[in-house]
């Protein structure tokens, strides 16, 4: 999403209109699943994909052509050989795109573009909702529900004029905007809804070899990794500038320095035993969703045994994944990276499905 508004911020500036792509349904084996989007302009795509090939391909040319007629449209892809809509595709299953005009002479679309940027920087809690009409859209939307620890002590909503009937209705009851990737019918529209930021960190406690390759892995993939360690010279930002924040910490009290909340993962590989215990300790008294902690076998069971004595059960230590990611043999820090995103994946793949 970050490239997506990053690049319509752009258009904006330069008083160019663009057009907002969203796969908005799909099934079988298509290339993205719903909420891919990419951001199409005059000369092509600015920003994100819905899946590459042909569906991609042919994309951007009804993209184009929206730009032209100024006149938002849907349309269905079948990935079957020998389909009446045949486009050189045999996955065997169906996309259905969406094609928004965003009219860069809006003034509307200015701030909501400006919000949802702040909104990501922040990684912050917001959601994006399309009007799929395709004559009489209302466009695109933003909300982003007030936040008791932030300078956001009200509600957010923007895009939709504040007395239309859709608008109304939405606000009369916000938990039906709480999707990921969802279609719904609000007042005879169809409305997508979904997350702009997927919430939660991913606090990383060690900034060595391993914490500097796995913060750019995580953050390919939409994590926010956090880096926290009590050596001044492992805190550098310059060693991990695609990471949400760098922080000095006191490993024996990291309440001081983060409050981890159930939507947050904590991966555990500080520069020893001692300390990954301290750590260990602290972190499974929060409500972290997730708590992995690299190192050897031999490492885990002392360590384990070690909050055995501190009067932690089974059940609780039971919370931590240790080794910590999947078992694909790798031994370097980078593979162990992406075993590791890999795990985190899952994880986050599996909660999303079960609606967490």
């Amino acid at each position: 999403m970050k490239d997506i508004f990053t690049s319509l911020n752009n258009s904006l500036d330069q008083g160019e209109s663009t057009v907002l792509a969203t796969v908005t349904y799909s099934s079988g084996a298509t290339p993205r699943g719903a909420g891919a989007r990419m951001l199409v302009g005059k000369d092509g795509r600015l920003a994100g994909t819905v899946g590459g090939g042909a569906v991609e391909y042919r994309s951007i040319q009804y993209s184009q052509e929206v730009l032209k007629e100024k006149q938002s449209r849907t349309h269905n892809f079948h990935l079957s050989k020998n389909d009446i809509e045949d486009i050189g595709m045999i996955c065997g299953g169906d996309a259905t795109v969406h094609f928004l005009h965003l009219d860069a002479g809006k003034p509307s679309l200015r701030e909501l573009v400006d919000v949802a940027l702040e909104k990501i920087k922040d990684h912050s809690y917001a959601w994006l909702i399309t009007d799929l009409s395709e004559s009489d859209s209302l466009g695109l939307a933003l909300y982003a529900p007030a936040e008791k620890n932030s300078n956001q002590q009200e509600d957010i909503f923007l895009g939709y004029p504040s007395d239309h009937i859709v608008t109304r209705a939405l606000l009369a009851d916000t938990k039906q905007i709480y999707h990921r990737a969802e279609e719904i019918e609000v007042e005879g529209r169809n409305l997508f809804i979904e997350e702009l930021v997927i919430p939660g960190f991913v606090y990383i406690f060690g900034g060595g070899h391993v914490g500097q390759a796995l913060v750019p892995a995580l953050a390919a993939v939409d994590f926010a990794p956090v880096v926290l360690d009590d050596r001044e010279e492992f805190v550098n930002p310059d060693l991990f500038p695609s990471a949400f924040d760098v922080r000095l910490a006191d490993l024996d009290k990291i309440a001081d320095a983060v409050t981890i909340t159930d939507r947050d993962y904590v991966c555990v590989m500080t520069r020893g035993h001692t300390n990954d215990l301290e750590v260990q300790a602290q972190v499974l008294k929060t409500p972290a969703r997730y708590i992995g902690v690299i190192g050897s076998k031999k490492k885990t069971k002392t360590v384990h045994d070690r909050l055995i004595k501190r009067g932690f059960t089974e059940e609780e230590l039971a919370r931590i994944t240790a080794p910590i990611g999947l078992n694909i043999g790798g031994k370097t820090p980078s593979e162990i990276a992406v075993s590791i995103t890999a795990q985190l994946i899952r994880h986050r793949s599996a909660d999303y499905k079960q609606g967490n």
